[in-house]
């Protein structure tokens, strides 16, 4: 087997335990086990900031329909919290809860640790080798079609 084919395998194998591994709902620190669309918009959200449904639609690019099924969810599970402000009674926010808030750390420590391998062996390379990775990163991504 050539180098080429062992990358293209290896890429297929981590993608698919990745897709794997999305599909399961995890502990986030709270009673709740989320998924990761639950998890990403809390992350969305983050702490202390406004954010209404059309600005969580465009940075996860999902549709206004898709934010409503999930910010229901996270209501329901008391993750996340709808208000409005004094000079806009139209649009709705949301923000984090207590229990928000927890999930959100744990979140942003479960990549952090996630990534410390990585991390840790990326320090190790020259420019060349990380302008390297970057370019095949580039060009799978390319290659990718894009089914939003």
């Amino acid at each position: 087997m050539d180098d080429y084919q062992k990358i293209m395998e290896r890429m297929a194998a981590l993608q698919y335990k990745i897709n794997s591994n999305d599909k399961k709902p995890k502990n986030f620190g709270t009673s709740e086990l989320l998924h990761q669309s639950e998890i990403h918009f809390i992350d969305a959200i983050g702490i202390d900031r406004e954010v209404n449904a059309s600005q969580l639609s465009n940075k996860l690019h999902i549709s206004n329909g898709a934010i409503t099924q999930v910010a229901d969810k996270l209501l329901k599970k008391k993750l996340i919290e709808k208000y409005k402000i004094e000079t806009n009674k139209k649009e709705v926010f949301f923000r984090l809860t207590e229990q928000g808030k927890v999930a959100y750390e744990s979140h942003k420590e479960f990549h952090q640790d996630l990534c410390k391998n990585i991390i840790a062996y990326l320090n190790d390379l020259n420019p060349d080798q990380i302008e390297g990775i970057l370019g095949f990163i580039a060009v799978s991504d390319e290659s990718l079609p894009d089914l939003s």
